[in-house]
């Protein structure tokens, strides 16, 4: 049996049988059952195996030390890590279905959409309770709520679409109508929330269509500035990654003489291999630069389905959870590595009117009650629990590959603040899943303090000692030797960066 059926069975008969308090204690034994069973089967593969399979075993020279602890968000001071929480507007997720999965993630932020349609029914009536039940527990809870002000309303001529794509708002009654709105959203919630991005994946193509963007942009930024001088604002690169859009944007902002109520462009990189985008991200940066200094760019939303058959940006591919989990790796560490704050779309799958999009880090029934706990949702805690404000990018990081063909791999280095350098690698040349084979390498980076090194798979959580036989230093360098790496994060780290988050077995 599959362990994402076992736990979905095991959830169901505590339900029918015992009730919903019950129903969580089958459902967090499933969880550990199906653990369990994964981690039987992974470890039937050895290194190279034919078969995809999570790094579970580096070979000689590795001694299995334990697993990484999540921690819950409280416990993190701040980090890069945000965690996507759309579509509650429209009803296709519940927060109180998923919210007790949202600390312990470890994700400092979270991006929540408005629902102008869903807050005011009647012209000049707000019911903020489906809002109240949200935003403050996400800060008690210490994550940050990040607020897209969008869509339209329709009971507003010209009022804009309801959903993703529909138009802008057109009109002076409906732009007066938003205006009340969001004057009156900043005011409720400015105490949680000091970040603000405007619209979700603006449509209509370049040119014209731009430039009306553009003019909302403006005047919603305007209202937030003047209840919130501190707030942060962030406009869309278009439908979801057009950097034409943002730079039609950006000229209609300079022309204005607005540029300076902007402090971020958002962007949405889907792609099947989420390294493809990088080069792509960077462009669109030096573009911001060339307009102000003071913007840079957020990668707002992204994310992949757990398994075929889902809809919506990249689900025509055999993904699995473990390729999945592969992939918010990738994504996460890859944006690390560039200094991009991000965001993992999404932490709960959404039952849309005729089908479910299976992008969560969490499963659901067909009610939109969570079933099982993802493979990604796993790595994502794996995450945070490491990479941390404690952590700072080292610039310029020079690391040579020995053994793999050059340019397959990406290699980042950080130190923590006692000092201990990290440095994550992976082999980016495919999507995940489709060359899972595990390779060796030798790794030669600058002379970090890595006085016990420890290798990490990100999405098992295992660290393992690593010998220092496989370890050749000098004064300016350290040559590492057989480094297991895959289509997949790994971490090399001196123990003092993890000991904080290390469960000994």
């Amino acid at each position: 049996m599959r362990s994402s059926r076992l736990t979905w069975v095991l959830n169901r008969i505590g339900r029918a049988v015992f009730g919903s308090v019950a129903a969580g204690c089958a459902l967090a034994l499933g969880v550990a059952l199906a653990a369990a069973a994964n981690n039987a089967a992974d470890a039937k593969a050895a290194p190279g195996a034919e078969e995809e399979t999570a790094l579970l075993n580096p070979g000689e020279g590795y001694r299995y030390l334990g697993q990484i602890t999540p921690r819950h968000a409280r416990d993190i001071a701040a980090s890069n890590w945000s965690v996507g929480a759309e579509t509650m507007d429209r009803d296709f997720t519940v927060y109180a279905n998923w919210r007790k999965y949202l600390g312990p993630l470890g994700a400092k932020k979270a991006r929540i959409q408005s629902g102008w349609a869903k807050t005011e029914k009647t012209p000049g009536e707000y019911d903020w309770a489906w809002l109240d039940e949200i935003i403050p527990d996400m800060v008690e809870q210490g994550v940050e709520p990040w607020v897209c002000l969008c869509y339209g309303n329709p009971i507003y001529p010209g009022g804009g679409g309801t959903g993703l794509g529909g138009n802008l708002i057109d009109g002076e009654e409906a732009l007066a109508a938003w205006d009340r709105y969001v004057t009156a959203f900043v005011e409720r919630y400015k105490r949680y929330v000091n970040e603000w991005e405007i619209w979700n994946e603006p449509r209509g193509g370049r040119g014209k269509a731009a430039v009306q963007y553009a003019d909302l942009v403006i005047r919603t930024a305007q209202i937030i500035r003047n209840l919130q001088p501190e707030a942060e604002i962030l406009f869309a690169a278009g439908g979801a990654f057009d950097i034409g859009y943002a730079q039609d944007v950006l000229e209609h902002l300079k022309q204005q003489g607005k540029l300076d109520l902007v402090n971020r462009i958002i962007y949405h990189p889907y792609a099947y291999n989420p390294d493809s985008r990088q080069a792509a991200a960077m462009k669109l940066r030096a573009l911001v630069k060339s307009y102000a200094d003071h913007i840079d760019i957020q990668q707002g939303e992204n994310g992949a389905p757990s398994e075929r058959g889902s809809f919506g940006a990249i689900s025509d591919y055999d993904w699995t959870e473990l390729r999945q989990a592969k992939w918010a790796t990738r994504r996460l560490l890859g944006d690390l590595g560039r200094d991009i704050p991000t965001s993992y779309f999404a932490i709960c799958d959404m039952r849309y009117p005729s089908r479910t999009n299976l992008k969560g880090l969490l499963g659901i029934d067909d009610d939109k009650v969570v079933n099982r706990v993802k493979k990604s949702y796993h790595a994502v805690q794996h995450i945070t629990a490491v990479f941390d404000n404690t952590l700072t990018r080292v610039e310029e990081f020079e690391a040579e590959v020995i053994g793999g063909d050059a340019g397959d791999h990406s290699v980042f280095g950080y130190r923590g603040n006692g000092g201990g350098g990290a440095v994550t690698v992976w082999r980016h040349t495919d999507s995940p899943g489709k060359n899972p084979t595990v390779e060796t390498i030798g790794l030669t980076i600058p002379a970090l303090k890595f006085d016990q090194p420890v290798l990490v798979d990100l999405v098992s959580g295992r660290v393992y000692a690593v010998d220092p036989k496989l370890a050749d230093r000098g004064k300016k360098q350290i040559r590492f030797r057989d480094v297991p790496v895959y289509d997949s994060v790994v971490v090399l780290a001196d123990r003092s960066v993890i000991e904080h988050v290390l469960e000994e077995k």
